[in-house]
């Protein structure tokens, strides 16, 4: 088999040589033949034989004119100077013919051979003679016009014979060039068949030596290739040694790993890269027999980094020699994952600590003012003979007692909503004078009912008005200053606000400060005093009551609205909290963009004019507590159990005022006050909500379906009047923060997956909300029914959006998934105003894809 191979390739060899001397001699005897061609074509395109022939055609021409010039001349009544000029003109030109046909090589050769130069001479010698007329004056040659025309009488059968034969020697000459082309045309035409024939050959014999070739090659690469796939594809990082250690083989993901291209770690000794657990060169290799696998070592990467492995080793050998082949993966992760393991662990046992604290702080506070209530309504039930100042006296405590437990709620929803969702701020211009103004005053009552000291300063003495949100400014300082008066046994509280110029002068920088001469505060307790459910104690006492939640829900107040806020404090001396952030300034604050909510607790609010008023709610005990607060201020009120009754008489009469549960049987709130506003009598009513779901309050779902404002239960008389009176809205979602994305979150998040795990990230959200909107826009109106199975739906999504920090899409979907479930809740057959919903959730959608993807290239570019 070898020796017939070996005659196969000495035959090839011979039949390539064979061929290449053909080629090699007709390729030459081509060119040869091309050139001549070449050479006659060029003869061809001078245009001599076009040019012969123009010529004897012209002396035709020049003749003719010459002669009709001469005639007409002659037959003129008297001296004609212009008819002159015109023969004289002629004449020239008849006789530079006859002087080119005389005096050209071509021209002269064609009269020989055809006998035609003696007529050729004859009209020359006949022109000379004229020639001496035609130089003379006009009398003169108008004189002897008839002798010339005499000598152009039968001349036109000489000129006609001297271009005949003329053209059959361009006629006879031209063939014979066109012969010798075709000639050599064919002598081509051979030569170049020879060469194709054997270009033809020689391509099949290249391509046979090619098959054999890659016959070849396929029997070497198939050897190799599985090595090949399983060393690139491996997931782990693959090295290969010889019996030396030197490496021999590396992989791509070995490349990710160590941080070094292949053709630089080849030659190297694997030892250096491998640390045993004392931080030593790790004893290589593992071992020389068996299999090891699972042992963690650290890798000292090539740029320095130490990076956890697990390292497995395995024995080969190939032709008598021996190879140590090791598989590394990169354990970072699953390390990571153990020390976030341990750190969960140990947050949900602080959790748990923290919500065990929590429980008996919370059972111990609100079960003091629930204690009092009560018992102040056991007093009032038993005692029939109560004399009316002690009955007052009694329902000021219920009051009071009632008052601490519901701070004591507002607190939990407080930190439960920042929690849930963050601070959000509500920026509107806002006078900080008349706000500090209704701030200190009630506190500065509540001081001196202590019997403490109260002092008030502000540098300059005006501050100005700012772009802020000024309600939680407000609900800070309220509790920093009232933290002042409830902590100081003696002494005074000292309030302070200084103003100082800020970027420019657009913006200025605010200081607070809240001194008192109260108990004050250790140096280890002031490290945690901002902490959640943090209440300090002295002598095993708590200070004062309380869930230990205000100062927390003051500092992420005011980290969100970049300021800073720190307390200053000398155990027995007193403590000082601080305050310092920066608001642009505006030059006055419009009368309608002030809220009255921010004044809520220091405005009393008249009992307007008598009103009629709707009450839909479904809970009895408050529809009798609305009713007698309404009754009592004189307004006449009617009721409805659930939002259809009250759309039925909401239809069939006027109300001026109507409030409006949302979560109610048969039909919610929300749906109701939609139906309202589309048709009857109260289309223009104001519909004001009550609800206790502070946390699920959506100011901009409540807008659109037509809400006019909101109140929260507890309801209180002042805040019910302020809603009479007007005085309450719903904010917008133009005054809403309304951001598309989060960016701090989605950053972090990118950074910590990295580009490829950040794309399939994005890929999926990508692909769950268009299989969701899709879904929405290809669905029935009319069919499409307010189901479990899509409500779950969109809150799958809303928790993708939240997870990426798609802020707006999120708030997008929440409150669709909100009308979802009330239009469950009322038995609703089909989703309600479907069509919105779809506009909107595309748009917002479209917003968040297109940003989502660029700023996933300018994070890549970064």
């Amino acid at each position: 088999m070898r020796l017939m191979r070996s005659l196969g390739i000495a035959s090839g060899w011979v039949q390539a040589v064979s061929l290449a001397a053909v080629i090699l001699v007709s390729l030459p005897w081509a060119v040869q033949i091309w050139g001549e061609v070449d050479r006659k074509l060029d003869e061809l395109r001078s245009s001599a034989t076009d040019n012969v022939i123009w010529n004897l055609t012209q002396l035709e021409v020049e003749f003719l004119k010459y002669r009709a010039a001469t005639h007409a001349a002659r037959d003129s009544t008297a001296e004609d100077a212009a008819a002159l000029n015109e023969l004289r003109r002629h004449f020239n030109n008849y006789y530079n013919r006859l002087e080119t046909l005389n005096g050209g090589a071509l021209y002269q050769e064609a009269f020989r051979q055809y006998r035609t130069l003696r007529i050729l001479t004859k009209l020359r010698m006949e022109i000379a003679e004229v020639e001496a007329f035609i130089d003379s004056d006009d009398a003169t040659l108008y004189a002897r016009l008839p002798e010339i025309a005499k000598t152009t009488e039968g001349r036109q059968r000489d000129v006609r014979r001297i271009i005949s034969k003329g053209n059959q020697y361009v006629g006879v000459a031209g063939k014979a060039a066109r012969d010798e082309i075709s000639r050599l045309l064919w002598r081509l035409s051979i030569v170049v068949l020879v060469l194709l024939v054997a270009l033809g050959l020689a391509s099949a014999l290249f391509f046979r030596q090619s098959v054999m070739n890659r016959r070849r090659a396929g029997e070497h690469k198939r050897s190799s290739v599985r090595f090949s796939t399983v060393i690139s594809t491996s997931p782990d990082a693959l090295i290969v040694t010889d019996g030396q250690g030197v490496i021999v083989e590396f992989n791509r993901a070995a490349e990710e790993l160590f941080r070094i291209e292949r053709e630089h770690a080849i030659g190297k000794g694997f030892i250096r890269y491998l640390l045993d657990q004392d931080g030593q060169l790790a004893t290589l290799p593992l071992t020389r027999k068996e299999r090891v696998a699972g042992v963690e070592l650290t890798l000292l990467t090539a740029d320095g980094t130490k990076v956890p492995v697990e390292v497995s080793q395995g024995v080969a050998e190939w032709e008598t020699q021996g190879f140590f082949v090791y598989f590394l993966r990169d354990i970072s992760d699953r390390r990571a994952a153990d020390r976030a393991l341990m750190a969960s662990r140990d947050r949900a046992l602080s959790g748990e600590r923290a919500k065990s604290r929590f429980l008996a702080v919370m059972s111990h506070e609100m079960r003091t003012p629930l204690n009092g209530i009560l018992g102040l309504v056991e007093l009032l039930r038993g005692n029939e003979t109560t004399d009316e100042m002690e009955r007052e006296r009694y329902l000021n405590l219920l009051r009071s007692s009632g008052q601490i437990l519901l701070d004591h709620v507002n607190d939990v929803l407080d930190i439960a909503q920042l929690e849930a969702d963050g601070v959000r701020l509500n920026p509107a211009p806002f006078d900080l004078d008349q706000m500090m103004h209704d701030l200190v005053g009630p506190l500065e009552v509540a001081a001196k009912a202590r019997g403490l000291g109260f002092h008030f300063e502000t540098t300059p003495e005006t501050l100005g008005c700012y772009e802020g949100d000024a309600g939680r400014l407000r609900q800070v300082l309220t509790n920093l200053i009232g933290n002042a008066v409830k902590f100081t046994d003696a002494g005074q509280v000292a309030v302070s606000v200084s103003v100082s110029p800020a970027d420019l002068g657009l913006s200025n920088r605010l200081e607070f400060q809240i001194t008192d001469t109260g108990a004050g505060i250790s140096e280890e307790d002031v490290a945690r005093i901002f902490d959640d459910f943090v209440r300090l104690e002295r002598d095993g006492k708590h200070l004062a009551e309380g869930t230990g939640l205000g100062l927390g829900i003051a500092k992420r107040i005011i980290e969100a609205m970049g300021g800073k806020i720190g307390v200053d404090s000398i155990e027995g001396e007193g403590s000082s909290f601080w305050i310092t952030v920066t608001l642009p300034v505006c030059s006055a604050v419009p009368k309608a963009s002030q809220d009255p909510a921010q004044s809520a607790g220091a405005e009393v609010v008249d009992p307007v004019g008598a009103l009629r008023v709707l009450v839909v709610e479904d809970n009895a005990t408050n529809r009798l507590v609305v009713r007698e607060m309404l009754e009592r201020d004189g307004h006449t009120v009617a009721e409805a159990i659930n939002g259809k009754i009250g759309v039925d008489k909401a239809a069939a009469e006027r109300f001026d005022l109507i409030l409006m549960d949302l979560n109610m049987p048969v039909m919610g709130g929300l749906e109701a006050c939609r139906l309202i506003r589309k048709s009857g009598q109260n289309t223009q009513s104001r519909i004001v909500a009550l609800t206790a779901h502070v946390l699920e309050r959506d100011d901009s779902l409540y807008a659109r379906v037509g809400l006019d404002g909101v109140l929260s239960k507890p309801l209180e008389r002042g805040d019910l009047r302020r809603v009479l009176a007007g005085r309450s809205r719903v904010r917008t979602t133009e005054a809403k923060q309304d951001s598309l994305f989060d960016l701090p979150h989605l950053r972090q998040v990118l950074a910590a997956l990295g580009a490829d795990k950040a794309q399939k990230l994005r890929e999926g959200f990508e692909k769950e909300t268009e299989a969701l909107l899709s879904r929405l826009e290809q669905a029935d109106p009319k069919v499409l029914a307010p189901s479990t199975e899509l409500s779950t739906e969109v809150h799958s999504i809303a928790g993708s959006c939240a997870m990426i920090g798609a802020q707006r899409m999120r708030e997008r979907l929440n409150s669709f998934e909100s009308e979802l479930l009330q239009s469950q809740r009322s038995g609703a057959p089909r989703v309600a105003n479907l069509n919105h919903w779809r506009g909107e959730l595309r748009q917002v959608w479209d917003e968040t894809r297109n940003g989502l993807s660029d700023l996933q290239k300018a994070e890549g570019a970064s």
